[in-house]
């Protein structure tokens, strides 16, 4: 069993939308749709994984976040321990060149939890009802 520690960032905007990547054909894990971000790399803090993550994925310099809390889930032999952020979508989707995924979509938190995702996604999903 293998354990991966993963970085996310979920974008939101005023009416609770979040904006999650189409991972349709591309997922390891077979899930459809997904939140941003990827594994934390050795010595490195999940804030930096984040912010690294974004650079990666969207080419953009994420500043405003903030942590929401730590998620554990499993995928076939895979131990995922997913600390989840937030930020304010605000006029950023514009500046978003997304470099991985096959596109993106903004969903209502009621269409995301029903999309083809990993049980420890819809958790966050359903939280984010509270945090948003």
């Amino acid at each position: 069993m293998k354990i991966r520690y993963v970085a996310a960032i979920i974008f939101y905007d005023d009416k609770k939308r979040i904006l999650l990547q189409d991972r349709r054909g591309i997922s390891k894990f077979g899930n459809e749709w997904g939140f941003f971000g990827g594994g934390i790399e050795e010595n490195e803090t999940p804030e930096q994984a984040i912010i690294r993550e974004a650079k990666e994925e969207l080419d953009f310099d994420l500043k405003e976040f903030r942590y929401i809390g730590k998620y554990e889930g499993k995928i076939n032999e895979n131990i995922f321990i997913l600390h989840v952020f937030v930020s304010p979508l605000n006029d950023n989707l514009s500046k978003f060149k997304q470099k991985e995924g096959r596109g993106m979509k903004m969903f209502s938190l009621t269409e995301a939890e029903k999309l083809k995702q990993p049980e420890h996604n819809k958790r966050v999903i359903i939280d984010l009802k509270n945090v948003l």
